[in-house]
């Protein structure tokens, strides 16, 4: 099977931010960002097999995308066949996105930015050690507009430490005047082995409670629905029309090839992740190693699990007579005893074959799936 979905990591910043658990690495040599676009040139050579002829959405990230030269942003798109109706995103940091750059990405074919803003707070881009400012950030969002960039991703950080309710509602209501046609908004994560994370165990932080990210967050949510964006996803709002291709394929449980250090794929039901090392990538990819040829296929149980869990993510729910035709079997048998008390109470949902939590209870996901796929 060929997907006609591909994700491209680029996996070099000009900082790291210390809340980051991507793989990534600051771009100190010029020579090592050429010596791994070339690797990159040859990993789809290596899987043009699992290439299809027209590709439907490519996923540029990172890592800092927008530091990729722009001649290696043409090399790289060249590589695929793609059309007006392909969805091309490449996220960018304001920091490193000029206009003449922003212009050049749309003239290559990208139809489709996401932008790093994460804060429209300058105090709270300090904290999360952000490379700009909420200044360059409305610069970039402009100068991507005047480019012609008619589908703009905008990211918001819910629950950086010291945020306040006034600190979300300006947020929220900055991006609103924006008026971007997507928006990811997500709850920080403090990851293992993380700068943030040590500095949370020392003290030096203090996490926002739970409850209270909760609040933020549906406070933020209120706001960006009142305008026009409506949440689809746990993370994602989105105007009609522009919810994310690139996303959607994956929690329709759709195959992809992740290319690039550390980047995941899916396909044939097999699921691998390439070297999160340069060392170890280049090494792969000079000796023409096929990874997918030697992964083993997820056992069904676990793809079963995988794809309630993807499912539920959607406020759309899982559709379960996909799930039906997918694994040849009744989702209800699989794991109705585990659903019977969400059923019940109603935090579970069935309508037009769609299973689906309450939008109430979306703030609760991973405690509902953990009891319904463990």
């Amino acid at each position: 099977m060929r997907t006609e979905h591909i994700y491209i990591h680029f996996p070099f910043c000009i900082s790291k931010c210390p809340y980051c658990d991507f793989f990534s690495v600051p771009l100190n040599d010029k020579n090592i960002h050429r010596k791994y676009i070339d690797a990159l040139l040859k990993e789809i050579d290596i899987y043009r097999p699992y290439i299809a002829d027209k590709i439907r959405t490519v996923y540029i990230g990172g890592g800092t995308p927008s530091l990729i030269s722009l001649p290696d942003i043409n090399r790289i798109l060249s590589c695929f066949n793609t059309d007006h109706d392909s969805e091309i995103t490449i996220e960018v940091n304001p920091a490193t996105a000029d206009p003449d750059k922003l212009k050049f990405f749309f003239d290559s074919g990208i139809n489709r930015l996401s932008i790093g803003s994460q804060s429209f707070n300058n105090t709270e881009l300090r904290t999360l050690g952000r490379a700009h400012s909420a200044e360059e950030t409305f610069y970039t969002f402009g100068a991507a507009r005047a480019a012609g960039f008619k589908n703009i991703n905008l990211d918001l950080i819910i629950g950086i430490p010291g945020q306040t309710a006034a600190s979300v509602i300006h947020n929220a209501y900055e991006v609103a005047n924006l008026s971007p046609e997507h928006v990811s908004s997500y709850i920080l994560t403090f990851y293992d082995e993380t700068p943030y994370t040590e500095k949370l165990k020392k003290g030096i932080l203090n996490k926002i409670e739970d409850d209270i990210e909760i609040d933020f967050f549906d406070l933020n949510s209120e706001i960006l629905g009142k305008y026009g964006l409506k949440r689809y996803e746990i993370s994602n709002f989105s105007k009609e029309g522009y919810a994310s291709k690139h996303n959607m394929n994956t929690w329709n449980f759709g195959n992809y090839l992740g290319l690039g250090a550390s980047a995941h794929s899916f396909i044939n039901r097999s699921r691998l992740q390439n070297p999160a090392s340069l060392e170890e990538y280049f090494h792969s990819v000079e000796n023409m190693i096929d990874l997918l040829k030697i992964s083993k296929k997820v056992e069904i149980n676990s793809l079963k699990s995988e794809f309630v869990m993807l499912g539920l993510r959607k406020t759309e729910g899982m559709n379960m007579v996909f799930y039906k035709e997918y694994f040849k079997s009744d989702v209800m048998n699989d794991f109705g005893k585990n659903m019977d008390y969400y059923l019940k109470n109603k935090i579970l949902l069935i309508n037009d074959n769609h299973l689906r939590i309450r939008p109430d209870m979306l703030n609760i996901f991973n405690s509902i799936v953990s009891e319904i796929i463990f």
